[in-house]
């Protein structure tokens, strides 16, 4: 693992010199965390601080292989962003059931983060600036349900942010995506905590959210170099995201 933050970002800014098997890699990494994270969640009691710690890298990664992936044959978007809307809507009731008595039962999984901002990118393809600002609209309303439980602003801005960092753009642009990412990375966990708790917060949630994900891409590369072919069938992510939760589901009635 001997990438440098720059051959990182690098990689980020030409995705296409990614492995197919690298990015499912990057996939099971992130699903590994986030059922760390959840099991954290769901059954321990104090929650443990390094099972937290792991869990912070889950949304950055899974935003980072969306971003990669929507921009691909544009004409599709909205079939994508229709994709996503009826899988957020499949998993919600069974997410709200998961972490009730955790999260209010109006909070909404992070599948509605990607179908969002997959629709403001669908409608400005099609309708250029009217789209844009509708698209805007509709996130804009989806804030406040997306806070208590996947990241509310600071996640729409993560995922804009990486599209516009992999979207082939503009140096000049490219780089206003890496800031607008880091800045969101940084306001992803734990912001709330950082003046009553600064080591605590820095040490088990804003550092690992900037760290783990890179530590990640960098263990993905370095297993699948290029021209490794990919692992896992397409549209796993989907099946895996509400199938975790079916079986925690179970295994809480079961405790």
């Amino acid at each position: 693992m001997n990438q440098s933050v720059p051959g990182l970002l690098h990689h980020l800014q030409t995705p296409g010199q990614l492995s197919p098997a690298a990015l499912d890699m990057v996939k099971l990494l992130a699903l590994l965390a986030m059922l760390i994270d959840h099991i954290n969640t769901v059954f321990m009691t104090p929650a443990q601080p390094v099972m937290y710690a792991l869990g912070r890298m889950a949304f950055p990664l899974f935003t980072l292989i969306w971003a990669m992936n929507v921009r691909r044959a544009p004409e599709r978007l909205q079939v994508r962003a229709n994709r996503l809307w009826i899988w957020a809507i499949i998993t919600q009731p069974v997410f709200s059931l998961v972490f009730a008595g955790h999260q209010p039962w109006w909070a909404l999984n992070i599948l509605f983060v990607f179908a969002g901002v997959t629709q403001l990118l669908a409608l400005q393809y099609r309708f250029g600036r009217k789209g844009s600002l509708a698209g805007a609209l509709l996130l804009a309303i989806m804030i406040w349900p997306l806070s208590p439980a996947s990241y509310g602003l600071a996640g729409v801005a993560l995922a804009t942010g990486m599209v516009i960092t992999t979207g082939g753009q503009k140096p000049g642009v490219q780089l206003t995506g890496i800031i607008v990412s880091v800045l969101a990375l940084c306001c992803l966990n734990g912001l709330s905590h950082l003046l009553s708790l600064p080591a605590d917060t820095l040490l088990f949630a804003t550092l690992p959210t900037l760290v783990f994900p890179l530590m990640a891409l960098s263990l993905s590369i370095h297993l699948c170099p290029e021209g490794y072919p990919r692992f896992m069938p397409r549209h796993f992510f989907y099946i895996a995201y509400i199938g975790h939760l079916l079986v925690l589901l179970l295994l809480m009635h079961l405790w």
